[in-house]
C-alpha cells in the first residue's frame, strides 16, 4: 500500500514538474530568423494552433501541410487526462501529419484553405530550392510509412507513423523548427510552445525607417 502510494506520488510530482515546465517554457516567444539573403524567394507559413504548431509549404497542387504529434493524441484522438500525462512523461509513438489543398500558398489562400482554427500565422521567406528540397524529404517520409495511414478529421490531417519518438523535449513545436531550420532559418528561444515572431530583416527595418522620414 505504501509502495502504490509513493508511485502515484512520484507521478504526481512528475507531473506537477512538467507542467511547471511547460509553463514556464511556455511563456517565452521563439523567433524565427530567416535567411540573411534569399536569391529566389518563397514564401512559407508557420501555423499557431494554439499549443501546437504546424508548416505548410507551396505545393504544386496548391500548398501542403504538415505537422507532428503523439499518435495517441493526433491521430487516434485519445485526449484524456491518462493519455496526456503518458504523452508528457514518456517517449512515444509518433505520427506526421499532412494535408494538400487546391488553394493559393499564399497567407490568404492558407487561411481560406484550412477548416481548423489558427491564432496566428507567419509568413517566412524562403530559399525555392530548400522549400523543394524539404518537401521532397517529408513526401517521401510520408509515402514510407502509408501503411500505418489513419485520417483524423478533428485536425484535417492524414497521419502516418514518424520514426522519431515523440517526448516533451521533441514535441510539434519542435519539430517545426527543425524544418524551419532545415529551411536556412535560425531559431532563437526554447521552441517549445507555440508562440512565435517572425524577426524583421535590416532591409526591411531600413525600407520603414525611410518611410518616415
Amino acid at each position: 500500500m505504501a509502495r502504490s502510494l509513493r508511485r502515484v506520488f512520484r507521478l504526481c510530482a512528475s507531473i506537477a514538474l512538467a507542467g511547471g515546465a511547460g509553463l514556464l517554457l511556455g511563456a517565452c516567444t521563439t523567433t524565427i530568423v530567416p535567411p540573411a539573403s534569399v536569391d529566389r524567394p518563397q514564401s512559407v507559413f508557420v501555423l499557431d494552433h494554439g499549443r501546437h504548431s504546424s508548416l505548410v509549404l507551396p505545393h504544386p497542387d496548391g500548398f501542403v501541410r504538415y505537422a507532428y504529434g503523439d499518435w495517441g493524441w493526433y491521430a487516434e484522438v485519445e485526449t484524456g487526462t491518462t493519455e496526456a500525462s503518458r504523452a508528457v512523461l514518456l517517449p512515444s509513438r509518433a505520427g506526421l501529419g499532412r494535408s494538400v489543398k487546391g488553394e493559393a500558398a499564399t497567407a490568404n489562400g492558407v487561411r481560406a484553405g484550412l477548416i481548423v482554427g489558427i491564432q496566428d500565422l507567419h509568413e517566412v521567406q524562403v530559399e525555392t530550392d530548400q522549400v523543394a528540397t524539404l518537401r521532397s524529404s517529408l513526401e517521401g517520409l510520408y509515402r514510407d510509412n502509408e501503411d500505418s495511414l489513419k485520417y483524423n478529421a478533428v485536425y484535417d490531417l492524414a497521419f502516418v507513423e514518424h520514426p522519431e519518438a515523440y517526448a516533451f523535449w521533441n514535441n510539434s513545436n519542435h519539430k517545426v523548427a527543425e524544418w524551419l531550420r532545415r529551411l536556412g532559418c535560425g531559431i532563437e528561444g526554447s521552441a517549445f510552445w507555440a508562440s512565435w515572431q517572425v524577426k524583421r530583416r535590416a532591409d526591411d527595418e531600413d525600407v520603414r525607417d525611410l518611410g518616415r522620414d
